[in-house]
């Protein structure tokens, strides 16, 4: 079964949030993605993932990029 990728800009789309705040999730680690030279792919079963561990990582307002 082939395996599908999207954009950072896709996956933002998807779930009604900006295209900073899926970059700020891929910086903390709290969704995975694939380099391709400066790109980045976001297969479906990483997003899939990240979505299963929602809520499991705290985020001060305050500091929206520290992760307590």
């Amino acid at each position: 079964m082939e395996e599908k990728y999207y954009t950072p800009a896709q996956v933002a789309n998807l779930l009604g949030v900006t295209r900073e705040t899926v970059y700020a999730q891929l910086h903390r680690g709290t969704l995975q993605a694939h380099r391709f030279g400066r790109s980045r792919r976001i297969t479906e079963n990483q997003l899939k993932l990240c979505l299963e561990h929602k809520g499991s990582v705290v985020i001060d307002a305050m500091k929206p990029n520290a992760v307590i």
